[in-house]
């Protein structure tokens, strides 16, 4: 979410068309299991693209798409998708009017259950460019669980002619009822992610600095590699006296995140009961910042830091992904609310995980951005650990990389191994090991406070 990036692919954002009739495609119908039950939150989009909508507690969708995208395209293809269930695409003629699409999904053979993914051999098309891997070098993966892999593969071409598609979040018959907005509750542990730190693969990182300025993947005006930067590390920071931690939740809460958000808000409430529960002597407080952008229901929702871990999890539940409206956001918001809550003066550790999945917009004339928020967390002390959803590009994959790097962080990002929402582009990084969200985000939490605090053993959550 940084800096003004236009993004090839179709932003099928939940909000109200202004768009005529005439001048768009209406999809809409009733996703159900193949045995005819309804299915809630499956997720519906036009193949190739990042957006989607997903299906309230009857099964029903609807999908508005302007056509002014489709001069260069005769025909779409709609999938619906979710969790436990096979994939299902149609086609439909690219041409203005209304279209019924119902699709009956096939359950899955196989349970997700714990996955661990090590990729070795992951390349891209740029270090081929430059001379580096061969881009058709295979990735070897070793799973060491069961993985239901049935989903369809992820398109690898992004439709550029839909750029400017969108959905609005209605339903068939009129605007969702605040009852078939209820937020889905999955269980906690079923996305998958990895975790990179840059400060500790610096050659690698400098790599990737060559491609983005060959590439132009830094339109954020930010100076990053050697001699410029010197990466902060863990143990550059002072041991606080206290075992506390101040723990902020940074969540892009727009439209695009639908596919993602209940999922998101399972983890992260697990995520705050289970650090809470295995550190009983640590004084944890928190604090959630939801953002979207201009003329949205809201800017900026904030729950100041509490000890609360209750009402951290009621505030969590209480927002659903909504607004939006083109592929950047008022991130810059976001993180001011964030870095104006009152963070501890000591010490302590500090940390700030921002879940999103577009980059910032910049406003004209607006005072604090990304770059008063990298400086104030580096100053303070505040670690940053961007969560990339799906949807990040490549120029935001360096903004999140250089705020971790930054302000002595990690780079998060999800993955497509889990199967839940839209394709995550491939990150520009070898060697990572893929595995659970909830799982991972726990272990750094505690990490972190491990390395920054008075010296304790961790012990395993079991």
């Amino acid at each position: 979410m940084f800096a003004l990036s236009v993004r090839s692919s179709v932003a099928l954002l939940l909000s109200v068309t202004a768009a005529p009739l005439l001048s768009q495609t209406i999809v809409s119908g009733v996703v159900r299991a193949d045995r005819g039950k309804p299915i809630a939150g499956a997720v519906v989009q036009i193949k190739g693209t990042h957006g989607g909508v997903t299906t309230d507690k009857s099964g029903l969708y609807r999908l508005v798409i302007p056509n002014d995208g489709f001069a260069t395209v005769d025909s779409l293809t709609v999938t619906a998708r979710a969790i436990g269930f096979q994939p299902s695409s149609r086609r439909i003629p690219a041409r203005p009017g209304s279209v019924t699409l119902d699709f009956a999904l096939e359950a899955s053979a196989v349970k997700l259950e714990s996955v661990v993914v090590t990729r070795t051999g992951t390349s891209t098309d740029a270090m081929s460019s430059r001379g580096g891997k061969d881009s058709t070098a295979p990735t070897v993966a070793r799973l060491e669980a069961s993985v239901a892999d049935s989903r369809e593969a992820r398109p690898a071409m992004k439709a550029p002619a839909l750029a400017k598609a969108r959905a609005d979040g209605s339903r068939v018959g009129g605007p969702a009822s605040a009852a078939s907005r209820e937020p889905q509750d999955p269980s906690p542990g079923i996305l998958t992610a990895a975790v990179w730190n840059d400060a500790e693969h610096w050659q690698q990182y400098s790599r990737f600095l060559d491609r983005a300025r060959e590439n132009a993947w830094n339109p954020w005006g930010l100076e990053l590699g050697k001699p410029r930067l010197q990466p902060i590390r863990a143990d550059a920071r002072p041991r606080s006296p206290r075992r506390a931690l101040d723990l902020g939740f940074l969540v892009d809460a727009t439209g695009s995140m639908g596919d993602e958000m209940s999922f998101l808000q399972s983890e992260l409430k697990d995520i705050v009961r289970r650090v809470r529960s295995v550190e009983p002597d640590l004084d944890i407080r928190l604090s959630v910042v939801f953002y979207r952008d201009r003329g949205d229901a809201f800017i900026t929702k904030s729950l100041p830091f509490t000890r609360s871990a209750d009402d951290a999890v009621s505030f969590i539940s209480s927002t659903t992904a909504d607004g939006g409206g083109d592929y950047p956001e008022d991130m810059n918001s976001g993180l001011e609310a964030m870095m104006r809550q009152h963070w501890s003066r000591d010490a302590v550790p500090q940390m700030l995980f921002l879940l999103a999945d577009a980059p910032p917009q910049q406003y004209a004339g607006q005072d604090y951005t990304y770059h008063e928020a990298i400086q104030d967390a580096a100053a303070n002390g505040i670690a940053i650990y961007p969560v990339a959803a799906s949807g990040v590009d490549k120029p935001t994959e360096f903004l999140f990389r250089a705020m971790a790097v930054m302000t002595g962080g990690k780079y998060v990002f999800l993955t497509d191994d889990s199967g839940v929402g839209n394709s995550h582009e491939e990150p520009d990084i070898t060697g990572y090991k893929v595995e659970k969200l909830n799982d991972l985000m726990v272990r750094e939490i505690r990490s972190y406070v491990a390395a920054h605090t008075v010296t304790r053993s961790v012990a395993e959550d079991r």
